[in-house]
């Protein structure tokens, strides 16, 4: 497997590309930039757009300028909370994918970070049926609602913004939405109680309607609202199973995580480190590394290979893991207490051979 330098994966490129580390130093003038500030609307023949110092933006120019405003804003909210990567591999995404996720309780689900960023990029999920960009990553935070009342009801909020080459092939989409930014590729589970959103399940059907009710105009014909909603549909029911699966995976115990620095980490900064033969000179190479801009992948599942289904000689299927589930196990006295219990995928044509080994996980639902 070839392994991936730090400019790379999603939140790193499109910072170096779009030069963000700069307009972290003039955020105003950035916004102004994207968003059309001092600009003109103009419609002149049947085109429309915007007008800035004489010069024309096409709407499609304009809605790439507000794309990259909400880019900036996900990536400056990971940048300021650790800048933390885990990078799945494909056999841990092959064994994750289709565990069924619909009973696992919201509040079962303890995110590593408040924010941070997956890279699911080898398990090729597709952004919509029968088109070509897949799926690079997704930007996951989680808000805690500390001040419950009759107006707001929710305890917390898990938000997923997936990455990729999105908005080039689906701005014809986001025309259509009230919101041009948050397009069918990002949705949000809610746990809320006194609305029944206690589970994955429930608070899918919950995003789904969602995403009709209040990304969508009012008065927009019935037939693409409901065109809108099967595309958003589709892109949960095709997401999210995996992203819930790594998130229940990483807060196992005995999880499979390496933390290392990309193989393009510069030569001197390299060398300092390994030089480093005392906690403290560690600590002083690696916060100059930090300032340099690079810091360590949390790479998951190094360990577990895929399965390789098919024989290529004799055309057969060769032994492979299939479907694992989550089961809700009691224990303690009185089985007062529970935890998830991770039943790995079971071997299939075992009698050929055996594919990666696994085991049980668990996770306490207390912790």
């Amino acid at each position: 497997m070839t392994e991936k330098k730090y400019i790379d994966y999603y939140p790193n490129r499109v910072a170096k590309i779009n030069n963000f580390i700069r307009h972290l130093k003039d955020k105003e003038r950035f916004n102004d930039y994207c968003n059309g500030k001092n600009e003109y609307f103009y419609k002149d023949e049947g085109n429309y757009g915007w007008t800035k110092n004489n010069k024309h933006f096409t709407y499609d120019q304009r809605l790439e300028r507000e794309y990259l405003w909400n880019d900036f804003g996900l990536w400056t909210t990971w940048q300021n909370t650790g800048r933390n990567i885990f990078d799945f591999s494909e056999g841990i995404l092959e064994m994750l994918k289709d565990t069924d996720v619909s009973d696992i309780d919201l509040e079962q689900i303890k995110l590593p970070y408040p924010n941070f960023y997956i890279d699911i990029s080898k398990a090729n999920i597709p952004f919509a049926n029968g088109f070509p960009p897949t799926i690079e990553g997704v930007y996951i935070s989680e808000e805690i609602n500390d001040d419950i009342d009759d107006d707001v009801t929710y305890e917390k909020v898990i938000s997923f913004n997936f990455t990729g080459n999105y908005i080039e092939h689906f701005k014809h989409i986001n025309d259509n939405l009230y919101n041009h930014v948050r397009g069918f590729h990002s949705y949000s589970l809610y746990l809320d109680r006194p609305y029944n959103l206690l589970n994955v399940g429930d608070a899918v059907k919950d995003a789904k309607n969602m995403f009709v009710d209040v990304d969508t105009w009012e008065d927009q014909d019935a037939d693409t609202k409901i065109d809108l909603y099967k595309i958003h549909s589709e892109f949960i029911e095709r997401t999210v199973k995996l992203i819930i699966n790594c998130l229940l995976y990483l807060s196992l115990k005995d999880k499979d995580v390496t933390e290392k620095y990309t193989i393009d980490l510069p030569i001197h900064l390299k060398t300092k480190l390994e030089k480093a033969n005392t906690k403290r000179r560690k600590e002083v190479a690696n916060n100059e590394i930090k300032n340099f801009g690079f810091s360590k992948i949390k790479l998951v599942g190094l360990s577990t290979f895929p399965s390789n289904k098919y024989d290529r000689n004799t055309g057969e299927v060769s032994p492979h893991w299939r479907r694992g589930h989550w089961r809700n196990q009691k224990f303690g006295e009185n089985l007062s207490q529970s935890k998830l219990v991770w039943i790995m995928p079971t071997i299939v044509n075992k009698e050929k051979g055996a594919p990666t080994k696994g085991h049980l996980y668990s996770v306490d639902k207390n912790n």
